[in-house]
C-alpha cells in the first residue's frame, strides 16, 4: 500500500512541474503573483484596512528601520501646506532593495526619489522635518 501511496505523491509532483508557477488570486486591485513570488515578497496593499492614507506603509518603514536606516521626521509623516505627507529618512532611499523585498500595487511608485503612494498623496524618501512657521516681521 505504501508503494502505491508513493507512485502517486510522484505522479502529482511530475504534473505540478509540468503546469509551471500556479497563479495566486488576489483581490483584483492587487499585482498577481506566482507561487514563488508570494513566498519571498511581502505584498503591500493599496488601501489600509483602517482606512489610514499611511498604514499600508508602516511595513516598509519598518524595514527600512530595520536596515538601519534612520527616520529624520520625528517617525512620523510629515504634511506640507499643500497636503503631501512625507516620512523622512537621513539616508538616500535603496529602491532595489525595496523591490527585491515587497511587491507595490500599481498607485505606487519607486523612483530615485524614493517611494511615492499617488492615490493617497504620501511618500516615503530622504527628507528633513518642515522648518518650524517663522514668524511675520510685525510679531514680537
Amino acid at each position: 500500500m505504501s508503494l502505491s501511496l508513493n507512485s502517486s505523491a510522484l505522479k502529482r509532483r511530475q504534473q505540478q512541474r509540468q503546469q509551471g508557477p500556479q497563479i495566486l488570486n488576489l483581490p483584483a486591485n492587487q499585482p498577481q503573483l506566482s507561487m514563488s513570488q508570494a513566498l519571498t515578497k511581502t505584498v503591500i496593499a493599496q488601501d489600509a484596512p483602517n482606512g489610514s492614507d499611511t498604514d499600508h506603509l508602516l511595513p516598509v518603514i519598518d524595514f527600512l528601520k530595520a536596515q538601519g536606516y534612520t527616520p529624520a521626521t520625528g517617525d512620523k509623516f510629515d504634511f506640507n501646506r499643500d497636503g503631501l505627507g512625507t516620512y523622512g529618512f537621513q539616508e538616500p532611499l535603496d529602491v532595489a532593495l525595496l523591490q527585491e523585498h515587497f511587491v507595490f500595487p500599481p498607485t505606487i511608485k519607486l523612483s530615485v526619489d524614493g517611494l511615492h503612494d499617488t492615490r493617497h498623496f504620501v511618500r516615503i524618501g530622504q527628507g528633513n522635518p518642515s522648518p518650524p512657521a517663522r514668524k511675520m516681521s510685525f510679531e514680537a
